[in-house]
């Protein structure tokens, strides 16, 4: 389409392109999809990765305020740690709760979509009697809509300082809600608009507990949205594409080119999942300094320097270089390859702590190590240690790319989830829940609630 000289610049940078009506004839669509038995294995590791990560999170400080708040004994959707709450007040909780870890899944568009999208639809689906074949739907749309927003606003979005979890996550939440509530497709474009004028979340909160907020406050929006515009509460129906809409106003690019419609379940096909409980930034770091670890058996007191080369974009994200808790450590890059050096393993959520941020030797590791915004990557890193002898050891990892069999996923994921959930829930219960996962189509969702409980 050629531009209007007309034409005001944010329209220009919206595209002047219908996104909210196909985004809404998408979602709406989605309520009558048959999920191929591929995208219900993918649903399965989303949600079963999530649970594990969120009942961890129940003891986490932030969480707890929030249970303190909004739970109580009456409701109707489960709040995970205990009680119950209204639906948007339980996506609240639980969608901050699944974040406090920093330890959920990844995607390149959105951010971390299970921790906003699961729980709304948890939350959706008490209220409305759901089966396992409406909430795998609904969760796969809301994949795809946070997915088409965020190929539509990223990464200008991110760059800008937006946190894209929160802002993207909320249409992913909206959509999940409107599937399992039935919205058509004009009710689903009111949602949009909803959705898009609650979307809020700043980078500047990384490494504090407004970070894993975000989460729960995207998840709750896009409740709210759904449920308030099945009652009829209208909103402006372009609200993506519009002069000072969504993308006018917090894209800070261009719609790319090749953008297209969203296609159901087309979101699943790279699934990335977390395996250190640090922002996944540092996860490509920490894999090229373990490999070097393991291969040459260092120890700290060998290293001369250690040169983390990283895109960019990772020095706005996780580049504290003297974190003073363990909430800022799980955005350090220099602490957490000090914790691997040092011998920690960064899969166990207890070294993310305020005493080892603290530690004098770690202290010491992170003055040895640099780190340099240049790699022409996305998730990549490069890794250059020097020992003490002037021998020069070099790594190169990008978690991204990872080459993972299905078989070997579940299973990893299935460890994930034991070693999270057994001190909370018992084994026997951890067990339950993995059976009653496997069968994610006929899954029995009050069966499911009833093993989460936490006594």
């Amino acid at each position: 389409m050629r531009d209007d000289p007309h034409m005001s610049a944010e329209s220009r940078m919206a595209g002047a392109q219908p996104f909210t009506g196909l985004l809404a004839r998408s979602i709406a669509g989605s309520g009558n999809a048959r999920p191929t038995g591929e995208q219900y294995a993918a649903v399965r590791r989303i949600l079963i990765d999530w649970l594990g990560v969120a009942l961890a999170g129940t003891t986490e400080p932030v969480a707890k305020i929030l249970r303190a708040e909004f739970a109580s004994a009456e409701g109707a959707a489960s709040v995970l740690g205990g009680g119950r709450a209204a639906a948007a007040d339980a996506a609240l909780v639980n969608g901050t709760t699944g974040h406090a870890l920093d330890y959920d899944d990844v995607q390149q568009f959105i951010g971390h979509p299970a921790t906003v999208v699961v729980p709304a639809a948890l939350a959706v689906a008490e209220t409305v009697d759901a089966r396992g074949e409406e909430l795998a739907r609904a969760i796969i749309a809301g994949y795809d809509a946070a997915r088409f927003v965020g190929t539509l606003a990223m990464p200008g979005h991110y760059d800008h300082g937006f946190h894209s979890t929160a802002t993207i996550g909320a249409f992913g939440a909206m959509a999940a809600s409107a599937v399992l509530m039935g919205l058509a497709p004009e009710e689903t474009e009111n949602a949009i608009g909803l959705a898009a004028t609650q979307a809020a979340g700043l980078k500047s909160m990384f490494g504090t507990m407004a970070k894993p907020f975000h989460a729960g406050r995207a998840a709750s929006a896009g409740v709210i949205a759904a449920r308030l515009a099945a009652r009829g509460m209208t909103a402006n129906r372009e609200s993506l594409e519009t002069d000072q809409g969504f993308l006018a106003t917090q894209a800070h690019q261009p719609v790319p080119a090749d953008w297209r419609a969203p296609r159901f379940g087309e979101s699943l096909d790279h699934l990335l999942f977390k395996y250190h409980a640090s922002c996944y930034l540092t996860h490509s770091s920490i894999e090229a300094v373990r490999q070097l670890v393991t291969e040459r058996g260092l120890v700290p007191d060998a290293l001369e320097s250690v040169v983390l080369r990283v895109p960019a974009g990772h020095l706005k994200v996780c580049n504290i270089e003297n974190p003073a808790t363990g909430l800022e450590s799980k955005f350090s890059l220099r602490q957490v390859v000090a914790l691997t050096l040092g011998g920690y393993d960064t899969a166990d959520i207890g070294v993310f702590n305020d005493m080892l941020a603290g530690d004098e030797a770690l202290g010491r590791l992170r003055g040895k190590i640099g780190v340099v915004g240049d790699l022409d990557s996305i998730f990549g890193a490069r890794t250059t240690i020097r020992l003490g002898d002037d021998t020069m050891l070099e790594a190169v990892w990008d978690v991204s790319e990872a080459d993972i069999g299905p078989n070997d996923l579940d299973d990893r994921l299935d460890r994930k989830f034991s070693v999270l959930a057994t001190p909370l829930i018992g084994a026997a219960r951890v067990r339950e829940v993995l059976d009653l996962s496997y069968d994610i189509r006929n899954i029995d969702l009050a069966k499911l609630s009833a093993s989460l409980h936490i006594a």
